[in-house]
């Protein structure tokens, strides 16, 4: 009895919390907390100090939607030009999706949402790439420290691999989301190949790449090595070379190991 209780109490808290509509609650609290199958003693707290309850709502919703504009200012331009930003971040909070007690976990979560739900897709089908690019900054940035790398050679050759840095994420995009700005949201179609790192001061770069640099630095992660991967590609291994070597000078690469 007691353990059931406290899941009414416990589910009916985040029903306050997290459902988009809360008129009910405010209109006759009593009546809302017999509806969750509350004790009278827990109904009775909710309704005599409802106003409370509702700040404790607020707090909550506030301390989950700072995260989402500060992470995706795009997209909620993007949004608040059609009225739908509230719309998409109350059926986010509503979805109950955040399971982790971590303020940096909200932003993948509401990725993740996105992806799961395919909310917005039909009106705007860059939405779900755009978001996903927004968060990458934050994703890279708070990557953990790669081990100092052991064994590896500063060197590319036909039978090494190339290996990323573990911060570095090689994307691919059909929309131009790195075109996209608070003045200007909308992506236009168009693949984008990026290479998004942190340089050795910690700052976070995009390169834009040409789809055989994408795909080669793709098949290394992959576990092929240079000489395969740049003659299925048709590629010059000395151009390629010389390009590696930047990127292991940027830090984009950790160097290079026998395949």
């Amino acid at each position: 009895m007691r353990e059931s209780r406290l899941a009414h109490l416990q589910s009916a808290v985040l029903d306050l919390a997290f459902d988009a509509d809360a008129e009910a609650f405010r209109a006759d609290p009593a009546t809302w907390a017999q509806a969750r199958n509350l004790v009278s003693a827990d109904g009775r707290t909710l309704a005599t100090r409802h106003e409370r309850w509702l700040l404790y709502r607020d707090l909550i919703r506030t301390t989950l939607e700072d995260p989402l504009a500060d992470t995706f200012p795009i997209t909620q331009t993007l949004l608040e030009e059609a009225s739908a930003w509230a719309e998409c971040v109350d059926a986010f909070l509503a979805s109950r999706t955040i399971s982790s007690p971590y303020y940096r976990e909200v932003a993948p979560a509401f990725v993740a949402w996105l992806a799961a739900s395919h909310w917005g897709l039909e009106r705007w089908p860059f939405l779900l790439q755009l978001a996903h690019y927004e968060a990458v900054e934050l994703e890279v940035l708070w990557a953990p420290d790669a081990s100092p790398a052991i064994g590896l050679s500063a060197e590319p050759a036909l039978d090494r691999v190339a290996v990323l840095d573990p911060a570095a994420r090689n994307l691919a995009y059909g929309f131009a989301v790195q075109l996209a700005t608070v003045e200007a949201p909308e992506p236009p179609p168009a693949c984008a190949r990026l290479l998004c790192h942190r340089d050795r001061e910690g700052a976070f770069h995009v390169l834009e790449l040409t789809p055989p640099v994408s795909a080669l630095l793709a098949r290394s992660q992959e576990g092929q090595a240079l000489g395969p991967a740049l003659a299925e590609l048709g590629a010059d291994p000395v151009e390629a070379f010389a390009l590696l070597r930047e990127f292991r000078d940027q830090g984009v690469l950790q160097g290079f190991r026998s395949a």
